[in-house]
């Protein structure tokens, strides 16, 4: 782990560091996002499309959507 020290201006604005720059991939038209934990700030790039981001997340938790799709239509009858 690194730690990078930054001092923001008056105001409030701070340049982002290259090595963080580098580490999250961001470009200069790059969207970001500051995900506000209870212990911290964790900052990341934007993806294009949340949508995209999220697809299977979790989904060992979740098993076989096609399966459990085809239990639960079966169920109906």
């Amino acid at each position: 782990m690194e730690a990078i020290k930054v001092k923001p201006g008056p105001r409030y604005q701070a340049v982002i560091p290259k090595p963080v720059r580098d580490a999250i991939g961001l470009r200069p038209d790059d969207a970001i996002i500051y995900i506000i934990q209870e212990d911290g700030v964790v900052l990341r790039r934007c993806p294009a499309s949340f949508t995209e981001a999220m697809r299977g997340l979790h989904k060992e938790l979740w098993g076989d959507p096609d399966r459990w799709l085809e239990q639960e239509r079966d169920s109906w009858q």
